[in-house]
């Protein structure tokens, strides 16, 4: 958590002092700082202007979601340090009237330039401020990010595949089975629950960013295996099963491309988390290769 929030005179006040009419003017300062502590690269921050009634206006360089959906962690990291400097200027401005004597609170930041300016409004003044001093800043502005629809779930596309065949579509009633454990305890839910086969389906990450977080959830559903398959031992008709559902497989998919690096690297360590005498671990290429595999384990084990 930093020091330093967004500046309180932001937004609002700059929507204020832009309805006026004729031009303003006053001093305007660039913040520059170091993305690293050992670097000669320096990046704008921001603007921060004092009109010459004494107003205090700030705009951080860097685009808060823009810079997330970029550049992820280290985006955001950037962006707190960049909006703090900014908000930090601006307080020290408000109350000594000067910018004299402000100390950063990041080693590696310093005032790049302050200057008068005469603008039609705060927006321009910021705007040009920015324009000016920060190519970041001028990129981010052209940056576009795409909305996507969420995509299908795994489970979901491999049924999609098995409902369209004209032979394993009698399959499609067995995925998404819910089996109650009892009233003080959510019903565990399996992927997919044959009468002699049993799995769960993992998507494995495209991008390095998630595979901490997909790792963490394959790690669930090989818990969820194991307890499956020790409840199979002793099917009881209060687990809405019929007598003749008995799984004696239980199988872990990972759905991914083997020659993507990011994904064979999770599928590996996915697999050396699995208890091989309770499951097994296996990798397909796709929802199709999936839906063959549940159909044909499911025909072959009977």
């Amino acid at each position: 958590m930093l020091p330093f929030g967004p500046s309180t005179t932001s937004s609002p006040m700059i929507g204020a002092v832009g309805r006026l009419m004729g031009r303003i003017s006053g001093q305007r300062a660039i913040i520059e700082f170091s993305p690293k502590l050992v670097s000669l690269e320096r990046l704008c921050a921001g603007v921060v202007i004092r009109l010459n009634d004494g107003e205090v206006l700030t705009r951080c360089s860097l685009d808060k979601r823009k810079m997330e959906h970029a550049f992820g962690n280290a985006g955001m990291a950037l962006y707190e340090i960049a909006l703090a400097l900014c908000s930090s200027l601006a307080q020290h401005w408000t109350s000594t009237g000067s910018v004299d004597e402000w100390v950063p609170p990041f080693e590696g930041a310093n005032l790049a330039r302050v200057s008068p300016f005469s603008a039609k409004n705060a927006e321009s003044a910021l705007g040009q401020g920015i324009e000016l001093h920060s190519s970041l800043g001028t990129l981010l502005a052209s940056y576009e990010i795409t909305e996507s629809v969420r995509s299908q779930g795994i489970v979901e596309k491999v049924k999609t595949v098995v409902r369209r065949d004209v032979n394993t579509k009698h399959l499609e009633k067995r995925f998404n089975r819910t089996i109650p454990l009892g009233d003080q305890t959510l019903p565990l839910k399996v992927d997919f629950l044959g009468q002699n086969f049993a799995c769960y389906f993992v998507q494995l990450p495209t991008s390095a960013r998630s595979s901490e977080q997909n790792t963490e959830r394959a790690c669930g559903k090989l818990l969820e295996l194991q307890v499956l398959r020790r409840m199979m031992k002793k099917p009881k008709k209060a687990l809405g099963l019929l007598d003749e559902e008995r799984p004696n497989i239980f199988e872990l998919l990972m759905v991914g491309a083997k020659n993507d690096p990011v994904q064979r690297a999770a599928s590996y360590k996915i697999e050396a988390m699995a208890d091989k005498g309770e499951v097994r671990v296996l990798m397909l290429s796709s929802p199709v290769d999936a839906a063959e595999h549940v159909s044909n384990k499911e025909r072959l084990a009977a």
